[in-house]
């Protein structure tokens, strides 16, 4: 007996065709007569019931490879099993009968498929193999958006949006996919877009209409509860699966309002308002190691869009607490190593761990001339209109370089109005034009930055990295997103990276 899912049915049972056995049905003998002497001794000599057993596969047909650790389970009875590695599961001591399988796994639910067999019938000591699959990538998309969408864009974007509390599905939640793409009709500049959807009854969303070639985000929003912008990449990939978990109860916001702003920004260009710091009960624990596996002291470990931030210890270990529940982004920064980024999933139920490896070397590049395209980053991201405006001191990645600086902190060395002190073994940045303490606050890429330990500027960002920097010293002359509450007199730094400017990065050659 073999056969193989087909016919697809969204939000509902994923039917296969009717199996048809390919071995002869089990015919027994008919019985003696009653009155036969041989009858008792007949049934004494009868064989016994052999039960039957079924082996089969199961195809991942979105990600071509075999789908491992799915449960595979006979409707109707306690029979269950997990696939292993490589897709394969067996299922034995079955007795005779009619029977159902059904197969149940993360990325069924992600995509809102189930997958359950046709009614088919088992006979005693009957072996049987069977083929299941989850229907294609291109069938999924053809099925998922309707035609309209599907002249945007080839591509979309599915996945399951459940409560990191409760495990719950979240139903009428907004989520977008935002990126950026080359427009004819802005003379060659990067435009941003957004595609969104809102999460069905049980918490499944699919994006329709995007291009087969991007890299972007991806967000889910609820009121104020949302989640952390996970980056996703199609690479000429009809679909991608990407599901999500978003926080409530053990959540709170500080600031602005992330779905208006991506729609601002949708039209008018990324602006960087007061960013969006969110807290909670939830914890993270985690290590950090090198391509060798070995640990990374001393390496700066962040939780974007919310106030946890630490360094990682003498065996790489690290723990942030308070954090919010939900999908959340860990950046981890390291002098001498390329920044990581990853989601991790964090609730109030567990305290979750992750793993980061760095492992790609800070390149090493030659001098490229890159001044249009950093010129243009630097516009999007507002710093040319405030240079203009006269207010403030500012500092091209260029002009970094030429101050031949060891670490970042050396930049500010001849900066009007702030200072450099040693602190221990690290330096510190301090403001020499205010009654404040010297109090010198640092926002990076838009967003507040804290220092965890003195010190810690120079373990955030190396020197050739930075692709520009902007001083205010405290009072008006600062814009209004780049002042704490409270705290207008400190003196602000705001440093952006050549990754936010999408400007090529690495150390030149001297």
């Amino acid at each position: 007996m073999r056969f193989r899912l087909s016919s697809i049915v969204l939000g509902a049972t994923l039917i296969a065709p009717t199996l048809v056995a390919q071995t002869p049905p089990v015919r027994r003998p008919p019985p003696p007569p009653a009155d036969s002497a041989a009858d008792s001794t007949q049934r004494l000599a009868a064989p016994a019931v052999r039960p039957a057993s079924l082996f089969g596969f199961v195809f991942d047909s979105v990600h071509m490879a075999p789908l491992g650790d799915a449960t595979v389970s006979l409707v109707g009875t306690t029979r269950t099993t997990l696939t292993t590695d490589r897709g394969v599961f067996k299922l034995d001591s079955i007795p005779a009968g009619s029977y159902r399988v059904r197969v149940d796994h993360v990325l069924l639910d992600s995509i809102g498929v189930q997958m359950v067999t046709q009614e088919f019938e088992l006979a005693d000591g009957q072996s049987e193999t069977i083929q299941l699959a989850i229907p294609s990538a291109a069938s999924l998309v053809e099925v998922s958006c309707p035609a309209a969408r599907r002249a945007l864009g080839p591509s979309a974007l599915i996945g399951r949006l459940l409560d990191a509390d409760t495990e719950q599905p979240v139903k009428g939640a907004r989520v977008s996919v935002a990126w950026e793409e080359m427009s004819l009709n802005a003379n060659l500049r990067r435009v941003p877009r957004v595609r969104d959807a809102l999460s069905a009854d049980d918490g499944v969303f699919r994006i329709c209409g995007l291009p087969n070639n991007l890299e972007g985000t991806l967000q889910a929003q609820l009121g104020k509860a949302l989640t952390a912008e996970v980056r996703i990449r199609f690479e000429g990939a009809p679909l991608v699966v990407q599901g999500l978990k978003i926080g409530f109860d053990n959540v709170i916001a500080i600031g602005g309002d992330s779905a208006e702003r991506r729609q601002r920004e949708a039209a008018v260009g990324k602006s960087f308002s007061a960013a969006t710091m969110m807290t909670g009960e939830a914890s993270l624990t985690g290590r950090v190691t090198n391509a060798a596996g070995g640990p990374v002291v001393g390496a700066r470990v962040d939780v974007v869009g919310t106030p946890g931030a630490t360094l990682t210890g003498s065996g790489g270990e690290f723990k942030l607490d308070s954090l919010p529940s939900g999908t959340q982004t860990v950046v981890v920064r390291q002098l001498g190593f390329a920044p990581v980024e990853q989601a991790v999933e964090l609730s109030t139920r567990e305290v979750a761990r992750t793993a980061v490896v760095l492992s790609k070397q800070a390149t090493v590049l030659a001098t490229v001339n890159v001044e249009a395209e950093a010129d243009a980053g630097l516009d999007k991201v507002g710093y040319n209109s405030r240079k203009r405006s006269g207010f403030g001191t500012f500092i091209t990645g260029e002009d970094v370089m030429k101050r031949a600086p060891n670490q970042l902190t050396d930049v500010f060395r001849t900066v009007p109005g702030l200072t450099v002190v040693p602190s221990g073994v690290d330096y510190v940045v301090q403001s020499s034009r205010n009654a404040t303490g010297g109090c010198v606050k640092f926002w990076v890429d838009g967003s507040p930055f804290e220092a965890v330990f003195p010190g810690d500027v120079d373990r955030l960002l190396p020197p050739w990295e930075v692709a520009a920097i902007e001083v205010y010293n405290g009072g008006a002359s600062a814009p209004a997103q780049f002042q704490s509450p409270g705290q207008s007199s400190c003196a602000s730094v705001v440093i952006w990276s050549k990754t936010r400017v999408n400007v090529p990065s690495g150390r030149p050659r001297r």
